[in-house]
């Protein structure tokens, strides 16, 4: 599959979200502040993953979503129907609507969009062997979720179960989060064959295609193998 192939599904996404800043934060006093810098790299092989005709496809994560509050977000409960915001990022790696419902709750904390690769000039999809980071500020208690496609996917995304924790005993937390991330179904698209299907980001004609669910968000029980976590992505944060 090309290069371009992959792309596609993400392209319009990503060129809309040009000048997406994050939201700023205010900061309440008496707290203990830190900067952090969170790098999701995709290492997976680049050889590809087996599909289950035996074909192999390359795991592509989509541009994504992150915020750091310390108010609960209800961005989507398992077990209820998803918002549209998680419908965008989830089939169609778009976290534009995503934002503006975090931004909605009017809670106190630091929001934006990843998007554009290291060393890309413009955004796009998170290929094997590249990465997206992000920086922001936060204090004690106040906690960590992001959200990002599983690219070849109908309608699967990578988040949190509950948010992570940004300070532990009064320090920054460090290091590796990845085992954090759980691949959600969000229940709005049929699945099919992963890698396979005609209504997947890189092979849809364009945004918002598929056949409808109408489910609810849960960890996904489709009876498709999907690659541990771990063996495609690494999620690290760092701190001063």
């Amino acid at each position: 599959m090309s290069k371009l192939r992959i792309i596609g599904g993400f392209a319009l996404a990503a060129a809309m979200l040009l000048g997406i800043q994050a939201a700023p934060t205010v900061f309440a006093a008496g707290k203990k502040k830190a900067s952090f810098k969170v790098r999701i790299e995709n290492i997976s092989d680049k050889g590809g993953v087996t599909a289950v005709d035996g074909s192999k496809y390359p795991f592509v994560a989509s541009p994504g979503l992150y915020t750091a509050s310390a108010s609960d977000l209800a961005l989507f409960v398992d077990g209820r129907k998803a918002t549209k915001g998680i419908e965008a990022q989830a089939e169609d790696g778009d976290p534009e609507l995503l934002l503006k419902e975090a931004l909605g709750q009017k809670v106190e904390g630091s929001f934006g969009i990843f998007n554009k690769p290291l060393g890309a000039d413009m955004p796009g999809p998170l290929l094997p062997g590249s990465s997206y980071e992000f920086t922001f500020t936060a204090v004690s208690g106040q906690r960590l979720s992001l959200y990002t496609m599983y690219g070849q996917s109908n309608d699967l995304f990578y988040a949190p179960a509950t948010p992570i924790e940004l300070f532990v005993n009064g320090s920054p937390v460090v290091g590796d989060i990845t085992d954090k991330l759980v691949l959600w179904d969000a229940g709005t698209e049929v699945n099919e064959a992963p890698g396979l299907g005609m209504y997947q980001g890189p092979r849809q004609k364009a945004k918002n295609q598929g056949v409808d669910e109408n489910g609810v968000v849960a960890r996904v029980r489709d009876g498709f193998t999907y690659p541990a976590a771990k063996d495609v992505l690494r999620v690290t944060i760092t701190a001063n």
